[in-house]
């Protein structure tokens, strides 16, 4: 699980993106979480120890504000460099037994509030924003999770990057447990 959660944060950290909106939309009203509340939040998901199998889909992007523009095929480029297939990980039946709100990066860094946050039912959902250099970073997240299998959706934007550019990105990541023992 630690890993599912690892490759958003990956995605957020890599992808220097934001979201605005989702098929389940966070309730801002809620305030940001603490640590404490990511982490029980994060105790609900139970998933299988073992191997596991991930991919990582960047749906679309959206850059605005680059000097003299973008070339047309940078984006098809970008899309197809940051998609991944068949990374496998293992999850131990310590992390499966005691999940952490560590695994959600962001909530580490003074710099990032978690809202929403919220995994029940096999349902998660939630928004991290944070401050960067200049701008601030926002990811919307929705999506399942079964002791076998998770899939999730991610809106992020970006805004405020170097002289005045910004970013939006949709993506989606998937995994499978295929095995009890890893390799």
């Amino acid at each position: 699980m630690r890993h599912m959660v690892l490759m958003l944060a990956c995605a957020i950290t890599l992808l220097a993106a934001c979201g605005e909106k989702s098929d389940q939309p966070v309730d801002p009203s809620t305030g940001p979480q603490s640590k404490e509340e990511v982490k029980a939040q994060a105790a609900k998901v139970k998933l299988r120890p073992g191997q596991w199998q991930n991919s990582f889909t960047l749906e679309d992007l959206e850059m605005e504000g680059l000097p003299g523009g973008a070339p047309p095929q940078m984006k098809e480029q970008m899309k197809s460099a940051m998609t991944r297939t068949d990374m496998k990980y293992c999850v131990t039946k310590e992390e499966a037994e005691n999940p952490d709100g560590k695994m959600f990066s962001g909530q580490e860094a003074k710099h990032c509030t978690y809202s929403g946050f919220d995994a029940s039912d096999g349902a998660l959902t939630g928004q991290i924003s944070c401050k960067t250099q200049g701008g601030t970073m926002t990811a919307v997240m929705s999506g399942s999770y079964s002791p076998e299998s998770y899939e999730m959706h991610m809106d992020m934007k970006t805004q405020g990057g170097p002289q005045g550019t910004s970013m939006k990105m949709k993506a989606r990541t998937d995994g499978k447990w295929i095995g009890p023992d890893c390799a």
